[in-house]
């Protein structure tokens, strides 16, 4: 029997009679949801019930066609503001037609007794008259559906023992059906104490939710039910009850789930979630476990297969990698360019960079076969966890890791390499680091910025063999690879992002290039252009690539003026350029 089931029947065995019953649970895990769904779905049955055939109808008691308010301690001051607010608030159950209208409150009435009941000129009688309608009112409230919530949220000049006196009247004297909607682990000192004294006497029956699996199954409309499926077992297996965290995770994948074609790989869209999972764990939980980005290295993934309960001691960041493990292998073991493009957002805690995010996901590193090679890798690693290594392991080894070269990590393709050797095929591990090495000297050539940052982005390992390979032939060929001066300056002054070797880069530029780039380059790209010259210049002249150059920019800016000054023939551009020569040095820019 579900909870759903089980509060049915608590209505079922009080039909007709007062009761209280308490939902209880952590504060975001989705009690309010469990209520309003509960009370919305089962009044809207009712409803329908009515048009079937009386023989059938007669066979189901109506538990819900009753009066009914939904009233939040949020911003109530007082037992009297806490009345006037079930007289306000109590109407008939709008779910249901059946519900009795014998004491529906006048709305002109409600509203005259909201605006005056607070008004201190009882010479007049006008305060009076509007307590003695509320009493009136108040003494013909029986026989309703009463919710109370956001106790947490509680007012320190309503005291608790108030709210649950009045609970208790309603429940004896008026034959209420009673909600409780609260966290007991919340309620702090003489409050607490207060609670646990009534509760005794007061709740009959308690519903304890301990799942936020409902509100994100609400939540997740269009999303593929596998992806729903992990975010439960997430929150689960990390024991996160607050659906303001799967709201944000949701946001995010929904968000930029948008930005990508309608049709793409499922695995795709799983590593995206992953990612956003990890994210903002890290963001919301890292700091209280110790735990960041680094720790999702190779090195833990191997510890954790030493892991057992002795170990657990005392390792809180090891239980949680196990955990995540569990999971989703990656989690914790597969280094790819979604971690390291998300890695990016949440460090900068800004907005992604859909652009270069859709670039991602329309490139081989999400195409099916990529993917599909890359699950292939994963079982093979799992079949030697488990000790489940055939005879013809190797030789699938060696032709998924050769298969998976232009988009794996580098240092997982370097443990494919050791664990040949280790199983005495050192014939295929020679020929896998041949294969990797002949892909680099190919590669580099054009993307050594992007192989050594990808490589490294955990730190540069001087016993891998390909990071060492990288750094050597970045030494010998010091000029391969470097960027050009436009595609140096142009993601600082978008950005702020200072590219590796831009002060080299700065310090080689001519005038020639300062002139292309300001007057040429910027005018043809798509997203320089929506920068004004002015404000182009002005962030050159602010440059803190290196400080040690900003003199010789200057210059080398007021002489492109100066040019541009002298050959111009139109006398209102020669003062729109004299102006703005005066402003730059006024502001101490030139």
């Amino acid at each position: 029997m579900d909870q759903f089931e089980r509060l049915e029947d608590i209505f079922k065995n009080n039909n007709n009679k007062g009761m209280a019953v308490a939902i209880t649970g952590q504060w975001g895990i989705g009690k309010t949801f469990f209520w309003n769904k509960f009370i919305n779905e089962r009044a809207k049955r009712e409803e329908e019930r009515k048009y079937l055939p009386f023989f059938i109808t007669q066979k189901y008691p109506n538990l819900f066609n009753k009066k009914y308010a939904y009233i939040s301690l949020f911003g109530v001051e007082s037992l009297a503001d806490l009345k006037t607010a079930i007289c306000t608030k109590l109407s008939s159950n709008h779910f249901n037609e059946f519900s009795s209208k014998n004491i529906e409150t006048p709305i002109l009435l409600k509203k005259f007794i909201s605006q005056f009941r607070d008004i201190k000129v009882s010479q007049y009688g006008v305060s009076a008259s509007a307590r003695l309608i509320e009493s009136f009112l108040f003494a013909q409230v029986n026989n309703a559906i009463i919710c109370f919530d956001d106790f947490e949220r509680m007012s320190k000049k309503l005291d608790i023992e108030d709210v649950m006196g009045l609970a208790n009247q309603l429940k004896l004297e008026r034959n209420c059906q009673v909600i409780l909607i609260l966290d007991e682990d919340k309620a702090e000192g003489e409050n607490n104490k207060k609670y646990a004294e009534y509760k005794e006497k007061l709740i009959d029956e308690t519903i304890k939710i301990t799942s936020v699996e409902p509100l994100i199954r609400a939540n997740t409309q269009g999303i593929d039910e596998q992806l729903v499926n992990l975010m439960v077992k997430f929150a689960n297996e990390l024991g996160i009850h607050n659906f303001r965290f799967f709201q944000k995770v949701i946001k995010l994948y929904k968000n930029f789930r948008q930005q990508l074609p309608d049709t793409v790989a499922y695995s795709t869209k799983e590593i995206i979630l992953i990612r956003i999972l990890q994210g903002y764990f890290i963001e919301d939980f890292g700091v209280e476990n110790g735990l960041k980005w680094e720790d999702f290295s190779t090195e833990n993934a191997v510890d954790l297969m030493d892991l057992n309960e002795d170990s657990k001691q005392g390792n809180e960041k090891l239980v949680i990698l196990k955990k995540l493990q569990n999971l989703s292998y990656s989690f914790v073991f597969d280094h790819d360019r979604w971690l390291l493009e998300f890695r990016k957002w949440f460090d900068q805690k800004g907005q992604p960079n859909f652009q270069e995010l859709n670039i991602l996901a329309n490139s081989d590193l999400i195409s099916e076969k990529n993917n599909s090679i890359k699950e292939d890798i994963r079982r093979l690693m799992d079949q030697w966890r488990n000790l489940q290594v055939d005879q013809n392991y190797c030789d699938h080894l060696f032709q998924k890791s050769s298969e998976s070269i232009s988009f794996n990590d580098l240092k997982d393709l370097d443990f494919h390499c050791f664990l040949l050797r280790k199983f005495g095929r050192n014939d295929l591990s020679k020929q896998l680091k041949k294969a990797i090495l002949n892909w680099l000297a190919h590669e580099l050539q054009e993307n050594y910025e992007q192989i050594w940052d990808d490589a490294t982005t955990f730190g540069y390992k001087k016993d891998n063999l390909f990071h060492w390979y990288i750094k050597r032939w970045k030494n010998r060929n010091s000029t391969q690879g470097q960027l050009s001066f436009f595609d140096t300056l142009k993601p600082y002054i978008l950005n702020g992002i200072t590219k590796r070797n831009a002060d080299h880069v700065l310090q080689q530029a001519t005038q020639s290039d300062w002139h292309d780039f300001i007057f040429i380059q910027s005018s043809k790209d798509p997203e320089l252009r929506e920068i004004t010259k002015g404000k182009l210049i002005t962030e050159i002249l602010k440059q803190n690539i290196d400080k040690n150059l900003t003199s010789s920019i200057k210059k080398i800016i007021e002489n492109l003026l100066i040019v541009k000054l002298q050959a111009s023939s139109n006398s209102s551009q020669v003062k729109n350029i004299e102006f703005v020569i005066d402003n730059f040095k006024k502001e101490g820019l030139l």
